[in-house]
């Protein structure tokens, strides 16, 4: 993928994966295709967390549709590949930690399931993410919503509760 086109996004827009009953492309290619993202997303990458969930839904029986949106993200890859996460901090001012988070309804065409995301940032850096299926199918977006909010604010409190202890200490 060296002389790949980079283009600018992850996904492709409104890309539905069908789960297929058997593979149709190379399974082991994929999965090592695939889990190669797994480190670039963990370390500087956290929007290719929502594709390598998508992805991963299909690793056993993947097909040409699957293949295509992963060589789409490995596209995005070769546009960042200059990319860096910043970590700054200026001296007269406290850390401010901001979150977003955000739901997909029903955007899993499987099983009719939510996806989950949030992000926080301490000084315009992300520090910790999530994207991810919700257990349970809601009737509407303002209930995927609801649940995206509770996960992200149990994060916060993880963030505000250990600012305070190491306040007091």
């Amino acid at each position: 993928m060296t002389n790949a086109h980079p283009i600018s996004t992850p996904a492709l827009a409104n890309e539905r994966l069908v789960k297929l009953s058997s593979p149709e492309i190379n399974t082991k290619v994929y999965q090592h295709a695939l889990g190669s993202l797994m480190y670039p997303m963990l370390g500087t990458q956290p929007d290719l967390g929502y594709m390598i969930a998508a992805l991963s839904h299909h690793t056993t029986n993947p097909g040409p549709n699957h293949q295509r949106a992963l060589k789409h993200v490995l596209q995005y890859l070769q546009a960042t590949v200059d990319h860096q996460l910043i970590l700054s901090h200026s001296a007269f001012s406290s850390p401010t930690l901001l979150g977003y988070a955000n739901a997909d309804w029903a955007s899993n065409v499987n099983n009719c399931k939510s996806t989950s995301g949030y992000i926080f940032t301490l000084e315009g850096s992300a520090i910790s993410w999530s994207s991810k299926k919700q257990t349970t199918v809601t009737l509407s977006s303002t209930e995927a919503k609801y649940i995206t909010g509770a996960h992200a604010a149990k994060e916060a409190v993880c963030y505000t509760l250990g600012w305070v202890q190491d306040s007091l200490m």
